[in-house]
């Protein structure tokens, strides 16, 4: 299985959140963890916002950054270029999402068209699981 993690996935594996353990568990059993090359900043972005909002304090952040900086490499990033942006443009016109969950869809799609049916992505986000599964793309979910 491979599987690939959008932001509300991977941040659950920095952060102890509601599923962290399962998704934990889910990505280690997969052979290979994708992610899209957006994912770095939606993730400097969403610790960046759980500190402020005093949901994690400054030591919990320092410390999934520290992280999140060594770990890094052990992701297959997948790049973003002109054409999976227009791909995300239509997306986020069709399914009424949000600009970076729309890119996250489109990487998506483009992890399938790589890794073919042994893919599962794992995302937290109920209108992205919609789209996704409207596109016929297996989602992992608790």
């Amino acid at each position: 299985m491979i599987v690939f993690c959008d932001t509300s996935a991977l941040m659950k594996l920095y952060v102890q959140e509601l599923h962290s353990d399962w998704t934990r568990r889910e990505v280690e059993a997969g052979n290979l963890c994708l992610v899209s090359e957006i994912t770095w900043t939606e993730m400097c972005a969403a610790l960046g916002f759980k500190q402020r909002t005093q949901q994690i304090d400054q030591a919990a952040t320092a410390a999934a950054m520290k992280r999140l900086r060594t770990e890094w490499a052990i992701y297959t990033r997948l790049a973003v270029d002109s054409a999976l942006v227009n791909h995300a443009g239509e997306l986020a016109l069709h399914f009424g999402l949000r600009a970076y969950d729309s890119v996250q869809l489109a990487t998506a799609c483009k992890a399938r068209e790589v890794a073919g049916d042994g893919l599962r992505f794992c995302c937290f986000d109920k209108q992205l699981i919609n789209a996704s599964r409207v596109l016929g793309i297996d989602v992992l979910a608790p």
